[in-house]
């Protein structure tokens, strides 16, 4: 979370980035302004072998662990706006996901989930990617200085509902995961078809790069100051 906020403070201006990536542990992340406090309980952490963290994005809890998780940073009024930058990334990861025989389709337009209504992926939102009618790509927004951040989970596979009935106390409803829709898919397959996909609804010259000690050093002291510390983490 501290290096995706770092990154996207580190936009150059008229460049945009998109970074993929999964998680050591299995780690529950709370949107920016979801209430936790009240629903789960970090004692329970070590016992489940789950961490915590918090996002500088918006939405609702995520439980990373048999996924993909991507971010996307753009000038914010590059694309058009928030709403038309939602719009291009989903289009672009939907396409990414076709490419590979996978049927998806995009959630009409309609009224977002409110912050009490349970895990992220209990259901879609509007222009979500969605496969047979359940949700397979979570995504949320929020702007940091002059650029968006658009955080996203990818749905692989297994089973979170030991985790959301001990953690939240939430009957899970199953979403759509690439296992089942796209057996044997290789990692590295996806990553390559969802930077096409994006690259091709967003636009611009792409090329690929490794972090630099700046960026580094500017999640590090997020962390530190931030991402890392309980105060964050359950300020709600």
């Amino acid at each position: 979370m501290a290096l995706d906020h770092a990154l996207t403070l580190a936009l150059a201006r008229g460049a945009g980035i998109m970074r993929l990536y999964t998680w050591t542990r299995p780690t529950v992340s709370f949107g920016r302004n979801e209430p936790a406090r009240d629903h789960y309980s970090s004692g329970r952490a070590g016992e489940m072998q789950t961490d915590f963290v918090r996002r500088p994005t918006g939405g609702r809890a995520v439980l990373h662990d048999d996924e993909l998780t991507y971010m996307i940073a753009v000038p914010a009024r590059a694309t058009g706006g928030a709403r038309e930058t939602y719009r291009r990334v989903n289009r672009g990861l939907a396409m990414g996901i076709r490419s590979l025989g996978v049927e998806v389709d995009l959630e009409p337009d309609g009224a977002t989930p409110g912050l009490d209504a349970g895990p992220c992926f209990q259901g879609p939102a509007g222009g979500e990617v969605v496969a047979g009618g359940r949700k397979l790509v979570g995504s949320a927004q929020a702007r940091i200085g002059s650029a968006l951040l658009q955080h996203g989970s990818i749905i692989l596979g297994g089973d979170p509902s030991p985790v959301w009935d001990r953690y939240g106390g939430y009957r899970w409803q199953p979403a759509a995961n690439l296992h089942d829709l796209a057996p044997g898919l290789h990692l590295d397959a996806l990553r390559k078809a969802l930077v096409e996909g994006v690259a091709e609804t967003m636009g611009g010259a792409w090329t690929s790069g490794g972090l630099d000690e700046g960026e580094l050093s500017a999640a590090r002291t997020l962390e530190q100051e931030r991402y890392g510390t309980e105060e964050w983490t359950w300020r709600r």
